[in-house]
């Protein structure tokens, strides 16, 4: 079996879903995280999650000292720009591993090996498009790539020395691979949920699944998560790799977290559920939350974040998506 590490810095106080994000990882005995933070909060953390602590500056620095021009780094969120490089900047960390990869946090992982398996490793030096998970081969080659210069698409170097983000973990190295005509692995296999519905609504998925999103609660049961949705009075279920909450204002609302327990993941809330009472009524219900709660929390939510203008503009944008994709 080929062996994987995510290399996650945070810092700050860890979010308000680390517990059950903890939990996803724990599932996955065969992969490790590589946590960098400077939060000594205690937790009861999994032997395959392993605690670095120091602190931003100390990055900052570390990351500096592999370029040989001023780099900048203004806001924690722009070392986002600087994922690809990761297995030069962390060689140390990562040297034992075949593959390295970078992760969000706002995620709950399922069973990663049931979809990130030995043979699509073998094949592809790249697996993911999106910057909430992707993972690379252990190579020098390919931990240098993202350095090369091709026409269409951005250099690192001006993203690296812009304090803007530039979205070089997800859109940047594509249009690198892209433009060197090397493949990668791009198969949907996660829920990347629409940040600001009232119901989930799942991006990235074919027009003609667009009746899966109408009611839909997710689960996380035995490792795994479980879409289930509804066909009409029948509620179907389907597996992927992990959803991606998308910095939506989730109430965490499970008493205890364990592996013997199952979790019931819908618009506003994570709590756990008896699998009895997973029906057709309780998604009916849950798949959907109320209008005013919910905006109410997106407002305190990202209050640092948006101005009231751009709230306006964002429930508008939302409602009329609404009406075009057909919730009741």
């Amino acid at each position: 079996m080929k062996s994987i590490a995510y290399l996650v810095p945070y810092f700050g106080k860890l979010p308000a879903g680390f517990k059950m994000w903890l939990l996803s990882c724990a599932a996955n005995e065969t992969v490790d995280w590589i946590l960098l933070t400077d939060d000594r909060t205690v937790y009861n953390y999994p032997n395959n999650v392993k605690v670095h602590y120091c602190t931003y500056d100390s990055i900052k620095e570390r990351i500096q000292n592999n370029f040989d021009f001023p780099i900048v780094i203004s806001k924690a969120w722009k070392l986002c720009d600087f994922r690809p490089a990761y297995g030069e900047i962390f060689s140390d960390e990562l040297k034992t591993y075949d593959y390295w990869g970078h992760c969000d946090m706002d995620l709950i992982f399922g069973d990663i090996r049931a979809f990130i398996t030995d043979e699509i490793l073998e094949k592809y030096d790249k697996i993911g498009f999106q910057g909430h998970s992707v993972i690379y081969r252990n190579t020098p080659e390919v931990n240098q790539r993202y350095r090369v210069q091709v026409v269409n698409a951005p250099n690192y170097k001006d993203v690296f020395t812009s304090g803007d983000g530039k979205f070089f973990d997800e859109v940047g190295i594509c249009e690198i691979y892209d433009a060197l005509g090397i493949p990668y692995y791009n198969e949907t296999n996660f829920a990347h949920l629409d940040r600001f519905t009232t119901s989930f609504y799942l991006l990235y998925l074919p027009e003609e699944d667009g009746y899966k999103n109408n009611r839909q609660v997710f689960t996380w049961e035995n490792g795994k998560i479980i879409r289930n949705y509804l066909d009409g009075t029948n509620v179907k279920r389907e597996e992927y790799m992990y959803i991606h909450l998308f910095s939506r204002p989730i109430s965490f609302k499970a008493k205890t977290y364990s592996k013997d327990i199952i979790y019931a993941i819908y618009p506003d809330v994570v709590k756990e559920i008896e699998k009895d009472k997973l029906d057709y009524k309780f998604i009916k219900k849950h798949g959907t939350c109320s209008t005013l709660h919910f905006y109410a929390k997106v407002a305190w939510f990202y209050r640092k974040k948006i101005t009231v203008s751009k709230l306006v503009f964002y429930l508008r944008k939302k409602a009329k998506l609404a009406v075009k994709r057909g919730f009741n």
